[in-house]
């Protein structure tokens, strides 16, 4: 025969649980902020961390597209170094990094041009079929050295190119040529004339009258 507990041991026993509970829950808050101010400190130096890191790479990116950066300009002369008269129009890197050359074009008094011919046609009476001595390059869709220059049009001094000469070297300070160029990160510009400072762009344009070589 099994004998039952007096209930005045179970009233006992569950008035010293629920004393043990209240206990525990007095303090369940100050454990529970202990966590939480362990935490903070942690969680901040991971936030410090990463921010740092991502500092840091937006600035190497930044040390890096300045090492890669190009600066084309356009010039034109009359004369090599050498002392031979050359009427001559060029574009040159004078930056750090390649040059990655787009459409080019070439205006005179206003209208564009569409080549070395045309240009000449219109500034200095070339006419259709007459003999000429006529050095050209492309610069469209060619990669420019740190440093480089490319003479895309040059008109030399000699007997073919009489009359043509004179005139081109007086009206050459007419000739407008504006150039769109690159760096190897993809960030652009445009330049227009002599001694001008380049103009950031998101993409080279499609519109214009690209210069030919012939």
């Amino acid at each position: 025969m099994s004998v039952e507990p007096p209930a005045t041991d179970n009233a006992a026993t569950k008035i010293e649980d629920l004393a043990a509970f209240r206990r525990i829950s007095k303090w369940l808050p100050f454990a529970m902020m202990g966590h939480f101010i362990v935490g903070v400190p942690a969680l901040l130096i991971s936030l410090v961390v990463a921010y740092g890191t991502y500092v840091q790479a937006g600035a190497t990116q930044r040390m890096q597209e300045a090492a890669a950066w190009p600066f084309v300009a356009y010039r034109t002369g009359n004369y090599t170094p050498d002392g031979e008269r050359l009427i001559n129009m060029s574009i040159t890197n004078n930056g750090l990094g390649p040059a990655l050359i787009g459409p080019v074009e070439v205006s005179y008094r206003g209208r564009v041009m569409r080549s070395p011919v045309d240009l000449l046609a219109s500034c200095c009476g070339y006419q259709e079929n007459q003999a000429m001595q006529l050095r050209t390059a492309p610069i469209v869709n060619v990669a420019l050295r740190p440093g480089e220059e490319i003479l895309f049009m040059s008109l030399p001094a000699v007997a073919a190119n009489a009359g043509m000469v004179d005139v081109l070297d007086r009206v050459r300070e007419d000739i407008k040529v504006r150039v769109c160029y690159c760096s190897i990160f993809e960030d652009c510009w445009t330049v227009e004339g002599q001694q001008a400072q380049p103009v950031a762009v998101k993409a080279c344009p499609a519109n214009w009258t690209v210069w030919r070589q012939r």
